[in-house]
């Protein structure tokens, strides 16, 4: 599923996420930051992917697969189950489990 999310939302297919392939699938205009106006979408979205390098990261507003992969394996640490994992990862990313099932 971890695979799966990061080659869709991976659309130059470069192995690493940037502010232009995530763009259309976060919606920033929820955000109370940008709402209030204390940051604009770039800034919000950067932030975002700086969310994934973690306390070893390197916040430079790219995330590469190795970073995705290993802030889900932290993640899926704390789930009670595998299926809650998958369910929360089609959710999260709208990305089916089975190839012919859509996401609700």
């Amino acid at each position: 599923m971890v695979l799966k999310a990061f080659a869709m939302m991976d659309r130059d297919n470069s192995g690493k996420l940037t502010v232009d392939d995530i763009v259309s699938v976060f919606d920033v205009s929820m955000n109370p930051e940008f709402l209030e106006g204390r940051a604009n979408k770039d800034q919000i979205l950067s932030n975002f992917l700086n969310q994934f390098d973690g306390p070893r990261g390197n916040n430079d507003g790219c995330v590469t697969l190795d970073e995705f992969v290993d802030y889900y394996t932290d993640l899926s640490m704390s789930m009670p189950s595998d299926e809650y994992f998958v369910r929360m990862m089609e959710s999260t990313w709208q990305v089916p489990e089975e190839e012919n099932s859509q996401v609700v």
